[in-house]
């Protein structure tokens, strides 16, 4: 069915509240759809969340940091009535449950707040709406229509998925700053207090290699713009988030494993807008060359695949657009 908005998700899931669902998110969760998916499962009660395979370190620790206690494992639920995946809006990023929901007939609903994918495998329900700065600033707005009140431990759950993908809030907008006010008070927390406790869980030897990666990396000047860009020890996002706090225009970074690539870019905004750059596209048209998934937002963006020889191809194909875009708008 075509895509929908904010009305059709809100009357759904009021409709539907007292089904089973399967709440899930993208292969390898991270704070915003892990911390989304908890968030909304207090009010669907009937519901499982579930993982396609496992989350990140920091999604751990945030639950951990808001007391959540229940296990998130990667069995697929074949009783669900509805499956609700959040933080994207395609099969593809579904690692193991891809096939298993393919298969399985059930209605799907995404909820996400990235660029919209083409060409869905099969019939689904999708809201994707970039006015968003992340899939828990949508969660939040739903639970408040829906009438369903945000205890201090979803609250912890929604500042994590807010703050995470704003970047700290480079990519924020006015209604972010009023739910992070809001779920702060409703927390009982300070801002601070999240910051402190992620940065005492990061490994020293992590934060070490991190800040060798940046050390590494090359640094350009392109019409005017600084652009960074380098390969990753620990995490190609969080290396291309730092560089540019560091003052970079924009940052591209790629970490290698015994699996796949995985290719992270960011943008100092408004250039997006300046130079009519949209790296969510970017990465949409250089992931088939890594046989994998991408997209993401105008300043913040990522692909990764399996086609690991042809990572050079891919990143070429990147960092030529953002040079291209960067000597043209000079």
């Amino acid at each position: 069915m075509p895509d929908v908005d904010f009305e059709y998700v809100y009357n759904f899931l009021k409709a539907n509240a007292s089904k089973k669902f399967l709440i899930t998110f993208h292969s390898i969760g991270d704070r915003d759809g892990v911390g989304s998916a908890v968030a909304l499962s207090k009010y669907l009660r009937n519901s499982v969340v579930a993982t396609p395979d496992y989350i990140t370190n920091n999604a751990k620790h945030m639950l951990e940091h808001a007391g959540y206690t229940r296990e998130i494992n990667s069995k697929f639920p074949d009783d669900a009535e509805i499956i609700l995946v959040l933080d994207t809006n395609n099969f593809k990023s579904l690692g193991d449950f891809s096939s298993s929901i393919l298969k399985s007939g059930k209605q799907v609903l995404f909820i996400d707040h990235h660029l919209p994918s083409q060409n869905l495998e099969r019939d689904a329900i999708v809201y994707s709406d970039e006015s968003f700065n992340s899939t828990s600033s949508i969660v939040y707005e739903l639970l408040k229509r829906l009438g369903s009140p945000v205890d201090k431990e979803s609250a912890i759950l929604l500042l994590n998925g807010i703050i995470s993908d704003s970047a700290d809030f480079q990519n924020a907008m006015p209604q972010t700053f009023r739910q992070v006010a809001d779920l702060l008070e409703t927390a009982k927390i300070d801002y601070t207090d999240i910051l402190s406790y992620f940065h005492e869980k990061v490994p020293l030897a992590n934060r070490y290699a991190l800040i060798n990666d940046i050390f590494a990396s090359n640094v350009e000047i392109v019409g005017g713009y600084i652009l960074i860009y380098g390969r990753s020890n620990i995490h190609a996002n969080i290396a291309a988030d730092m560089a540019l706090r560091l003052g970079s225009d924009a940052t591209v970074f790629w970490l290698i494993n015994d699996k796949e690539v995985s290719i992270s870019a960011r943008l100092r905004p408004p250039l997006d807008k300046k130079l009519s750059l949209h790296l969510g596209r970017v990465m949409q048209e250089i992931a088939p060359i890594i046989e994998g998934n991408g997209g993401g937002h105008p300043c913040a963006a990522g692909a990764y695949g399996p086609a690991k020889e042809k990572a050079p191809d891919a990143i070429g194909k990147i960092l030529g657009e953002i040079k291209y875009k960067f000597a043209e708008g000079r």
